[in-house]
């Protein structure tokens, strides 16, 4: 019995499950925030993070990643601008434009969560640590841990952002930058992916089980 047990803790421990069936989404974020950040292993220019083992690397558009997890799309932004110049924004969150919403002020760092009605399931947003995950989805529990989980775990490598941006290197579109903080219902990163375009699924990451690896440091 000890064996099983432990052996049942130690799959839990290296794929980063947490069991949320039964926490609300209060309880997630704050359980999700207190965890332990897991080790990288995926490493994009000028930041590495942590992709739990259900969760790939699949494209870009634009310079953002997007991750794939039993069917969903995560579309992940990352500022790397702000986090250069250590700039956080205080973000106002009109709670009656959600199905819920949370603010975030962990560990110095400030962001929010917010779910609304999307046609096919759920828009749930998660901003923190200087990147924000947008992803449609029937199960917003999952979402939800899925995407602090991957926010949490990023670490910014402030000598490359450096010489990006001494190269010019970092260029975004202005556009971006206004969807960044919490919006009306309807104004998000996915729409702005359906007007500029869509990025195209690379065919060799098509097994939610594998993690594309990238190093660039």
């Amino acid at each position: 019995m000890k064996k099983y047990l432990l052996i049942v803790a130690t799959f839990f421990i290296l794929t980063g499950c947490t069991n949320i069936s039964n926490t609300n989404y209060d309880g997630i974020v704050d359980r999700v925030l207190n965890e332990k950040v897991h080790k990288y292993n995926t490493y994009m220019e000028g930041y590495k993070l942590y992709l739990p083992s259900h969760m790939t690397l699949i494209g870009d558009l634009k310079g953002n990643d997007i991750l794939y997890s039993y069917g969903d799309k995560y579309y992940l932004y990352v500022d790397l601008i702000s986090y250069y110049n250590k700039k956080q924004n205080k973000y106002n969150i009109v709670v009656d434009d959600y199905k819920y919403s949370k603010s975030i002020d962990y560990n110095d760092l400030e962001g929010y969560v917010t779910v609304s009605n999307s046609k096919g399931g759920y828009l749930v947003e998660v901003m923190y640590n200087y990147a924000k995950i947008e992803v449609v989805t029937k199960d917003v529990k999952r979402a939800i841990a899925n995407s602090l989980l991957v926010l949490k775990s990023i670490n910014y490598n402030y000598k490359i952002i450096d010489s990006m941006i001494g190269s010019n290197a970092l260029v975004y579109d202005s556009e971006l930058f206004e969807l960044l903080g919490p919006k009306k219902k309807g104004n998000n990163f996915l729409e702005y992916v359906e007007e500029y375009g869509d990025y195209k699924e690379s065919k060799s990451n098509n097994d939610e089980d594998i993690i594309n690896m990238e190093s660039s440091d």
